[in-house]
């Protein structure tokens, strides 16, 4: 029972003492707990959980890794393997203690190694319980990183920036003359042996400038990208692409040439290796530092610092910061011997102190841009008297300099990410003509230093042959080889063959000596080395299907080495299968089917789905497959269970063939979609009309798209697009699926969906992004109003009048259901010159289905079973038509020919 009043007060005068002096030891520990969060917490985390609940939190902690044993090794691979355990060794010892409190109290965290951090998504009890422990140094949020971004790169509507044609080039241009680089080619020396590795938005390694240039590339039609491409956002499907371009374009700048003259590159004879970086993010960017520092396979694993680079590029900034995170990664870097290399930014119109990390790093290279006249242009990021670091430290071309963009493009850029790959492209040129520069950051330094052109301007301080807008002066790669000492070189060559005396192509030649060195051999058998350092050398050689063989050579200064190979066939087996539709239709797919790590690869016939891959007869050898069309999973298969391999579809329903009665929109008229309406509330609303091949969505063909990029840094996006009215209790299933691309990369956009069922009175939100997707199938549950007989959707885009990037959304689709027809899949291709045609549109004008020719050339388009008679256009080409009987759940070809 409830006590009596007169109990109550009897107790509370009782308790009142003891009270008080509780309180008052609260009361201490309340300004203890402040005085520790003010101390170690960055204020931007205390007001994220005063307005959310919650915040992410990233932990440093006290001390640094032991360097010592890295920084005594003669070898840049003994440097590497010490430098990346003794980070490891740090990392664990530093974090332990934290990672069993976190595991305790069951929060959700992240460990890296390459700077000793945890990321952790905490409340108030857990960042105070954090802060109390003495293990912990500082507890930070997420520096902001940007990518470099082409000055200038406004285009016309559903115009890349990748797609404006720079002009025609045979031989280098101005910008290798401003730097001397072919006068060092003339000398014999290429960048051959160098490895260089970018972190930037991937590569296109099909370009002809690169392909060749590729250490994945096997020499024989196949690619190895285990320890030479790494996907940090997994939008690649397992091999390098470039969804934005600067990546490509960083690489045609430092080692690019295709042999019929666009020699864009810096050091053509050099290897590249690549990171995809994808959103940009402090996880993405550790991530990619920790590869760099020691790659592993394509799975993620078994990392080898042996595999790193000699210099690694990085084309992104962190504005108006710093990251002390991605300094330890550059510290790892430097102590393991990887020279990094970095744009000052192209912030320079903001004055001088403009320039942003990772340059402003003190172990950084940093680099600024110069024009042809050799001025430094406004944009370029600039250093000031009151940092202790000269920055930038050399200048390079970055004004209107040609590359290449995905595609097998080629295109003029600005900015000083177009400035930095020179200088890595020029430290390969050194190291490959001295080879003491390898895995040596201070001697590389003093010689690009010592020997750059020295230009005065101290119109933000400093002297005239050493300032803050040239830094030491522009990069001159011919002075700075002279300066260098010359390593003594020979020549090696040899034959790879079999145990019947058949050549092996594509067998990888590892030779690791003072330095190492990587050959593939030819469709001879035969590899070769025009210069390479004298020395003695262990030799590894493999080859898929074949035993590893090891031996050792000798080269000899000034004399030819030869080292032939022979490796035995091992025993192997055959895996023959059939690979079909799980959706519902069981058609025949275009797919790939590879081993795990990409040592075999097949492609089915696309109108039997029929494959066959040959693999080692004993082992376990999962095999991957990989719809060719959008819109089915990826799947791992075994190979005893390969001979009927059912894909199912991808949440999104975006493959062909699938779809709804309830509401359904492709955005294949290139036009405002009937039914459908815009609302614009900026300067720029939704379009319809961009080319197909501008689609970045799982979508194909048309798309919709709002596009802050496009619309320039002075105006504002900020548009709905509204669908026509549905019964949404009429749906299989209450679910919104559609193709959706969403990148923002932290400049203040977002993008939202909102739905309403009393005719637009009321807005209620069902699904909302403002970080970085890039290509995902989205599923959004509509569950909560499926009762609806009258619902519309809106999809709203805001960049908030931030300069920011785009929304695509296409395959617009309520539930999920196979739908009555066939699939047509054919080659369109250009009567004058037989080749594929890109982006043509492929129409069944007994429906009205479309599909848009791919970058081969390929179409796959969904229509009804019958009949029918296809209509193929392009632009500047022409059209043509071809006669089909389409089958249900069948797939049937139909190539077609421009006239």
């Amino acid at each position: 029972m409830p006590a009596l009043p007169r109990l109550r007060r009897i107790l509370a005068s009782a308790s009142a003492g003891a009270l008080a002096t509780a309180m008052a030891a609260a009361g201490a520990q309340a300004n203890d707990n402040e005085q520790l969060l003010e101390a170690k917490v960055a204020p931007e985390i205390l007001s994220a959980i005063d307005e959310a609940g919650t915040a992410e939190l990233w932990l440093r902690f006290p001390g640094s890794p032991d360097w010592s044993e890295a920084l005594a090794a003669d070898t840049k691979e003994d440097k590497g393997e010490a430098a990346v355990a003794a980070a490891h060794e740090y990392a664990e010892e530093s974090q332990a203690g934290v990672i069993a409190a976190l595991e305790d109290a069951g929060a959700d965290y992240e460990s890296f190694w390459g700077s000793s951090t945890v990321k952790v998504t905490a409340d108030q009890d857990l960042l105070e319980e954090l802060a109390s422990r003495d293990d912990i140094a500082e507890i930070l949020e997420a520096p902001e990183h940007r990518p470099a971004r082409p000055v200038g790169a406004e285009a016309a509507a559903g115009e890349s920036w990748t797609e404006q044609a720079a002009p025609e080039q045979a031989g280098p241009g101005w910008n290798l003359d401003q730097i001397q680089a072919p006068d060092v080619w003339a000398e014999g020396f290429t960048g051959e042996g160098i490895v260089i590795a970018d972190i930037d938005s991937g590569v296109d390694y099909t370009h002809p400038a690169l392909q060749g240039q590729y250490r994945g590339n096997n020499g024989d039609s196949t690619f190895t990208h285990d320890y030479n491409f790494y996907d940090v956002s997994g939008e690649c499907d397992g091999v390098p692409c470039d969804p934005v371009g600067t990546g490509t374009f960083s690489m045609g700048t430092m080692v690019g040439d295709d042999g019929q003259g666009n020699q864009i590159g810096v050091a053509p004879g050099a290897k590249w290796i690549a990171v995809t970086l994808g959103d940009w993010s402090l996880e993405s960017i550790m991530a990619a530092g920790e590869w760099v520092a020691a790659p592993t396979d394509s799975l993620g694993e078994n990392p080898d610092p042996a595999m790193a680079p000699h210099v690694v590029n990085n084309s992104w900034s962190t504005p108006g910061g710093y990251d002390p995170f991605y300094e330890d990664v550059v510290e790892l870097w430097e102590t393991a011997g990887i020279v990094p290399v970095a744009p000052t930014g192209d912030t320079g119109g903001f004055g001088c102190g403009s320039a942003g990390s990772p340059g402003n790093y003190p172990n950084v290279i940093a680099v600024g841009a110069t024009d042809e006249n050799r001025d430094v242009p406004y944009w370029s990021g600039k250093g000031d008297v009151f940092t202790s670091e000269i920055k930038p430290d050399l200048v390079a071309p970055g004004d209107m300099v040609r590359s290449s963009v995905p595609g097998g493009d080629y295109t003029e850029a600005s900015g000083t990410a177009m400035a930095s790959p020179h200088v890595a492209g020029t430290i390969a040129l050194l190291m490959s003509a001295s080879p003491e520069l390898e895995g040596d950051y201070a001697a590389v330094y003093e010689a690009l230093t010592d020997n750059a052109y020295a230009m005065d301007d101290r119109s933000c301080g400093g002297l005239p042959t050493l300032n803050y807008v040239y830094g030491h002066g522009i990069t001159d790669a011919y002075a700075a080889f002279g300066d260098v000492d010359l390593g003594a070189f020979g020549s090696l060559s040899g034959t790879v063959t079999d145990d019947s005396d058949e050549p092996v192509e594509g067998a990888r030649l590892f030779f690791d000596g003072d330095v190492d060195r990587i050959a593939v051999s030819h469709a001879d058998g035969g590899y070769s080395f025009g210069t390479i350092p004298a020395g003695m050398y262990d030799v590894t050689v493999t080859r898929f299907l074949h035993e590893a063989v090891t031996g050792t050579v000798t080269v000899t200064e000034d004399q030819a080495a030869v080292f032939d190979a022979e490796m035995p066939a091992i025993a192997s087996r055959t895996v023959e299968g059939v690979v079909v539709d799980g959706g519902g239709h069981g058609w025949p797919l275009a797919a790939r089917v590879r081993t795990a790590h990409g040592e075999a690869t097949a492609t089915t016939a696309p109108l039997t789905g029929e494959f066959s891959i040959v693999i080692p007869a004993t082992g376990d050898w999962p095999l991957t497959v990989a719809a060719a069309v959008e819109g089915y999973e990826t799947i791992a298969v075994d190979p005893d269970d390969a001979a009927l391999v059912s894909v199912p579809t991808a949440p999104g329903c975006t493959a062909p063939g699938y779809g709804s009665d309830t509401l359904q929109e492709d955005f294949e008229t290139f036009d405002v979609p009937v039914g459908w309406t815009v609302v614009n509330r900026g300067d720029e609303p939704w379009h319809f009309d961009y080319p197909a091949d501008y689609r970045r969505t799982n979508g194909s063909g048309g798309f919709a798209i709002a596009d802050s990029d496009f619309a320039g840094p002075t105006a504002a996006v900020d548009t709905d697009m509204i669908s026509p009215v549905f019964d949404l209790s009429a749906a299989s299933e209450p679910v919104l699926n559609f193709a959706n691309y969403f990148v923002d990369l932290e400049f203040g956009s977002d993008a939202e969906i909102l739905i309403t069922v009393d005719g637009g009175t009321t807005w209620e939100r069902a699904w909302y992004r403002d970080e970085d997707t890039y290509a995902t199938d989205e599923a959004v549950d509509l569950s909560a109003w499926s009762s609806a007989t009258a619902a519309q959707l809106m999809f709203r885009y805001n960049d908030n009048g931030n300069w920011a990037w785009s929304w695509q959304v296409d395959a617009v689709k309520i539930g999920c259901d196979p739908l009555p027809g066939g699939l047509v899949t054919g080659t369109v291709t250009d009567s004058a010159t037989s080749e594929p045609v890109i982006g043509a549109l492929v129409a069944d004008p007994a429906t009205g289905a479309t599909a848009a020719t791919d970058e081969n050339g390929r179409y796959v388009l969904f229509t009804d079973a019958g009949q029918t008679t296809l209509e193929a256009t392009a632009d500047g080409i022409g059209t043509g038509t071809a006669a089909v009987e389409v089958i249900a759940d069948d797939v049937v070809g139909a190539d077609i020919t421009l006239q």
